[in-house]
C-alpha cells in the first residue's frame, strides 16, 4: 500500500509539474515578447532562475550573444527539457550532463525569444525529498512488519496451540485438559472456558455410560428368560395353532436381541485401533439372511430370490451386516404383495430389488434422510432407517434408494469402505 501510494504521488507529481512549467515558461515569454516589442529587450533577465534572451535576425551583439547558452542558440521554435516523460517538451540528447531546464523558443518579427527556466536547485530538493519519503516509508514497512510479528507471536500462535491441544485430547482420556499458563490473559479465559466445557461433557459422558450398562444389565435379563421359555415351550407339546404364535415370539426375541447389541456398538466411540478386527464374509452371510426372513412372507405370494454373490469379505461385525441388510429385506418384502424380492452382491454393493406394490421410494428416502440427522430415531417411525443410517456413518457405508423403471424399488447398500482387498 505504502509503494503504491508513493508511485500515485510521483505520477501526479510529474502531471502537475509538466502543466505547471508550460503555463509559466508560456506566461513569462508572452510578457518578455511584449517587452521586446517596446524596445525593452534589454530590460530581460539574463540571470537567476528566470532567463531570457532575444535574438534579432542579423544583428550580432556581443554582449548579448555570449550569454545565450551555446547549446539554445540554433533550436528552433518549441519547447524543450532536460528531463524525459514530459509530452510537450522535446528531449534532446545533447542535453544529458547539463543542469535541469525547461526553454521555450518562440518567433517574433524580427527575430525569436528563448526564455529558461533553470530548476536545477528545485530537482536537488525533490531528491533529497525522494529519499527521505523512502527512508520513511522502510520505516513504516518494518514498524507494521514488526507489529505483525508481535500480533503472531502473543496472539496467533497461542490460539493456534491452543486448538491444536484440543484436537489432540483424547475422548477416552477422562480428565485431560488444555493448559492455563499461557501469558496473554484473553487466551487464558478462553482455555479456562474450554475446560469448564470439557468437564461437563465428561459428566454427560459418564452418566450416558451408567445409563447405558444399567439398560444392557435390565435388558439382558428378561431377553434370556423370555428366549430360556421359547426354548421350553418348543419342547411341549403345543396344539398347532399356537405354534405361528410362538414363532412370532421367537423372532421378535431375535430382533430385540440384535437390535439392543447394534446399539450397544454404535453407543461406544469408534477406537479401531483397540478393537479386534471382526470379518464377515458376505457371501455366505446374505443366504443365511434369506431364509431368516422367509416366514415373513407369509400367505403372499411373492417370493424371496437370490442374485449373483461375488466372495466378498468386509471388516465389520457381522450383527451390524445382519441389521442393516435385514431391515432393507423386511422394508421390501413389507411393500410387495406380489413378485419377488432380489438379494444381490456385486463388487462391495449389496442391492435389494422388489417388484413393487405401494412402497413410495421418494418418502423412505425422506426418511432415511431425517433419521441421520436425529440424535434418536424419530417417533413413530421405528428403529430401522435410523440404525441403517447410523451403521453407515460408523463404517464409512453409503446407502441409496430409488424406484426402478417398473415401478419398483431398487435399494443399495455400498460397503466397499470396509472391503478386504485379496
Amino acid at each position: 500500500m505504502l509503494i503504491a501510494i508513493g508511485l500515485q504521488s510521483f505520477g501526479s507529481q510529474y502531471l502537475i509539474e509538466h502543466k505547471f512549467w508550460v503555463d509559466m515558461l508560456k506566461s513569462i515569454s508572452t510578457d518578455h515578447a511584449a517587452r521586446v516589442n517596446a524596445g525593452q529587450a534589454d530590460s530581460l533577465p539574463s540571470t537567476g532562475i528566470v532567463r531570457s534572451w532575444y535574438l534579432e535576425n542579423g544583428v550580432q551583439e556581443e554582449n548579448k550573444t555570449t550569454t545565450v547558452p551555446t547549446f539554445l542558440r540554433s533550436l528552433p521554435p518549441g519547447a524543450y527539457s532536460t528531463e524525459d516523460g514530459y509530452g510537450t517538451f522535446i528531449s534532446n540528447d545533447m542535453f544529458k550532463g547539463m543542469d535541469t531546464f525547461h526553454a521555450l523558443v518562440v518567433d517574433l518579427p524580427n527575430g525569436k525569444l528563448i526564455t529558461m527556466l533553470d530548476i536545477g536547485e528545485l530537482e536537488d530538493q525533490q531528491n533529497r525529498d525522494s529519499v527521505t519519503s523512502t527512508i520513511w516509508i522502510g520505516v513504516l514497512v518494518i514498524l507494521i512488519g514488526g507489529m505483525m510479528a508481535w500480533l503472531h507471536a502473543n496472539l496467533v500462535r497461542p490460539v493456534r496451540d491452543l486448538a491444536e491441544r484440543m484436537q489432540a485430547i483424547n475422548p477416552q482420556n477422562i480428565g485431560a485438559r488444555v493448559p492455563t499458563t499461557y501469558k496473554r490473559e484473553e487466551i487464558q479465559i478462553i482455555a479456562q472456558a474450554s475446560n469448564a466445557h470439557l468437564e461437563r461433557v465428561e459428566k454427560f459422558i459418564e452418566r450416558e455410560r451408567s445409563l447405558l450398562d444399567q439398560a444392557s444389565h435390565e435388558f439382558r435379563t428378561p431377553i434370556a428368560v423370555i428366549s430360556g421359555a421359547v426354548d421350553v415351550l418348543k419342547q411341549i407339546a403345543l396344539p398347532d395353532a399356537s405354534k405361528p404364535a410362538l414363532t412370532r415370539i421367537e423372532n421378535a426375541v431375535a430382533d430385540l436381541s440384535e437390535t439392543m447389541v447394534a446399539l450397544l456398538y454404535l453407543a461406544r466411540e469408534a477406537t479401531p485401533e483397540a478393537e479386534p478386527a471382526d470379518v464377515t464374509v458376505l457371501h455366505e452371510l446374505l443366504p443365511r439372511l434369506i431364509q431368516d426372513h422367509e416366514h415373513l412372507l407369509g400367505s403372499k405370494s411373492a417370493r424371496l430370490k437370490l442374485g449373483d454373490l461375488e466372495p466378498t469379505f468386509i471388516t465389520a461385525p457381522e450383527a451390524m451386516v445382519r441389521i442393516a441388510v435385514s431391515n432393507l429385506i423386511r422394508n421390501a418384502i413389507e411393500n410387495t404383495d406380489a413378485g419377488f424380492v432380489e438379494l444381490k452382491l456385486q463388487k462391495s454393493v449389496i442391492s435389494v430389488a422388489d417388484s413393487g406394490s405401494g412402497f413410495n421410494p421418494v418418502e423412505a428416502a425422506r426418511r432415511y434422510r431425517d433419521s441421520l440427522r436425529q440424535a434418536a430415531p424419530i417417533r413413530g417411525q421405528g428403529l430401522g432407517l435410523f440404525l441403517i443410517g447410523r451403521i453407515c456413518d460408523r463404517f464409512g457405508w453409503e446407502l441409496a434408494i430409488q424406484s426402478t423403471a417398473t415401478g419398483g424399488t431398487h435399494a443399495t447398500l455400498d460397503v466397499s469402505a470396509s472391503t478386504i482387498k485379496l
